[in-house]
């Protein structure tokens, strides 16, 4: 039996000092609305990106998204000072040795199971490599390639983050696909081709980037544009069992009511919110390389020019659409640079090897393809075992697997299982109003609370991460 502890780092939610760069998340809305860093990127089309239309599209929301960055900047050096110094990685990692002696004495281990930014920058990759002989079970799930965060600048991170978008787009239209129109509003028959579904999303996309869709009846009054549209696709994906609801919102909005896709933009918050602040750039900043010279900054130019990059070769679908999901960037503005970054060595060796959980077709939003956990766990060499879980999300936990769940407590009981053993999750994407509740169907009593213990694990988490 385990106890559990959890804590919010430095910067989030109670943790003092909070990232307060706005007064509320009314002024926060304010600033925001309307703009590149509340409606994202939008291009013309995603399926002609050789002309110069698209680029000079790029570059006039480019200088708009720099501006906004810059006072954004301004402003936290204003209301923050010197307390964003202290809100890295590296400071949180050092944290949790801290609290780990407090509570189990200088020569306790940290156990620990990080989902999400808790395994990139806590002991998935940072405080294992930081303090390998402090950690005893390591349990990580989703994870960003380490090297790429901490030497690259953010603006160049979606390159890496997007390289599995299209096959998880694939397997989007695919379970759309087999489900029909009982399960997914966006198809018109069972079995439709993929093709035939992808034209009519595309189709909408095009003619909302030249006419904006009017929204008078939303959470707030307002539009919806192109770009909004397609990166609530994409942060969509990362949520397996929402598809339906996603599916019947761009469904709604492609017959011309945008009501329900542009309320998920404009979800009301209440006031004040940190997470609704800056509270990902007080870390990220701190953790990617500082321009070193005004020649390291890049310009409208340079960000359209990384953009389309991204969209040519890695994500022509949803290359341009990460600033909301992953809202990063703008780090050469920030006000402050930590007291010392932490960049290497990646290779540490461990007493008990780490266990990394990582789904075959993950996407956006906190994004991390499946070759991040291969570079780590190849880093890493016999300090860890990987488990692959065949199913899309942010995380494992998006759609639990009852053979994953059952490693993973295994393993905190001391048994490691295979690398790079395969996990099935038996989910239905779409499932029709008779297959409610399915997935329970033949397990036994104590499969059964594992399974809905982990789904309720994955609410509390993605409840924490909206709120």
């Amino acid at each position: 039996d385990w106890d559990l502890m959890g804590f919010d780092p430095r910067g989030i939610n109670k943790t003092s000092p909070q990232v307060r760069c706005f007064s509320s998340s009314t002024d926060y809305n304010f600033f925001v609305a309307n703009t590149a860093l509340e409606q994202v990127f939008t291009v013309s089309s995603s399926s002609n990106l050789s002309g110069s239309t698209v680029e000079a599209q790029l570059i006039e929301q480019s200088r708009e998204f720099i501006v906004l960055k810059k006072s954004q900047a301004k402003l936290c050096a204003k209301n923050m000072g010197d307390d964003l110094r202290y809100m890295g990685t590296a400071t949180v990692v050092r944290d949790i040795d801290f609290m780990a002696k407090i509570f189990d004495g200088e020569d306790g281990k940290i156990n620990f199971w990080g989902v999400s930014y808790r395994s990139i920058l806590r002991l998935g990759a940072y405080l294992v490599n930081m303090l390998p002989d402090r950690v005893g079970f390591v349990v990580i799930d989703r994870i960003v390639d380490p090297v790429h965060w901490s030497t690259e600048p953010s603006h160049k991170w979606p390159f890496n983050w997007l390289s599995s978008a299209e096959k998880t787009y694939r397997f989007y239209l695919k379970a759309c696909s087999l489900a029909g129109p009982g399960g997914c509003p966006l198809t018109k028959y069972q079995n439709e081709l993929c093709e035939q579904i992808e034209a009519r999303i595309e189709y909408f996309f095009d003619r909302v980037a030249v006419a904006p869709s009017p929204v008078p009846f939303g959470s707030r009054l307002g539009y919806l544009t192109s770009g909004a549209a397609r990166v609530l696709l994409a942060m969509s994906l990362e949520h397996p069992q929402e598809w339906p609801e996603s599916a019947f919102a761009l469904a709604q909005a492609m017959d011309g009511n945008g009501t329900l896709l542009l309320n998920k933009l404009l979800t009301p918050r209440p006031a004040p919110t940190p997470d609704y602040d800056l509270v990902r750039l007080g870390v990220t900043c701190l953790d990617s390389p500082p321009p070193q010279s005004p020649a390291e900054i890049p310009t409208a130019e340079d960000l359209a020019a990384q953009i389309l990059k991204t969209m040519r070769e890695v994500s022509p679908h949803f290359g341009a659409s990460m600033s909301i999901g992953e809202p990063d960037g703008g780090c050469q503005y920030w006000p402050v640079c930590g007291p010392k970054r932490f960049t290497r060595p990646w290779n540490a060796s461990l007493d008990w090897p780490m266990l990394i959980l990582k789904n075959v077709t993950p996407l956006l939003r906190r994004v991390t393809p499946i070759k991040s956990g291969h570079r780590l766990n190849s880093l890493m060499l016999n300090s860890t075992r990987m488990i692959i879980q065949d199913g899309p999300g942010h995380n494992s936990l998006a759609v639990p697997s009852l053979c994953t769940m059952k490693l993973v407590r295994d393993y905190y009981a001391g048994t490691l299982p295979q690398n790079g053993t395969t996990c099935d999750t038996g989910y239905t994407f779409f499932p029709g109003p008779s297959q409610a509740g399915s997935s329970l169907v033949g397990l036994d009593a104590g499969d059964q609370k594992l399974l809905t213990s982990a789904e309720a694990v994955r609410e509390l988490l993605h409840d924490f991460r909206r709120a």
